[in-house]
């Protein structure tokens, strides 16, 4: 079985840290996984529009003690955003 969460994470036109435009839900997706660690799916990868700033996150192998690690790693990632 899986449990999966739905997120809403609209970041396209933000610039991160070293002065990159997050063009597209692609680049958001990429920037999360490569600064927070987080693995998400865009909804476009089930239909929804290639423009769409919701996501499918699985958390039914997350352990309880890994939830406020993964949480932290976000918040920094979205904290140097502009």
């Amino acid at each position: 079985a899986a449990i999966y969460l739905t997120i809403k994470i609209d970041l396209a036109g933000k610039k991160t840290a070293d002065g990159k435009i997050l063009e597209d839900q692609a680049a958001v997706t990429a920037y999360l996984l490569n600064a927070a660690g987080l693995a998400v799916v865009p909804f476009y990868a089930f239909g929804a529009d290639k423009k769409s700033p919701w996501y499918r996150l699985s958390v039914g192998t997350c352990k309880k003690e890994e939830i406020s690690e993964m949480i932290g790693k976000l918040r920094e990632a979205l904290k140097v955003l502009q």
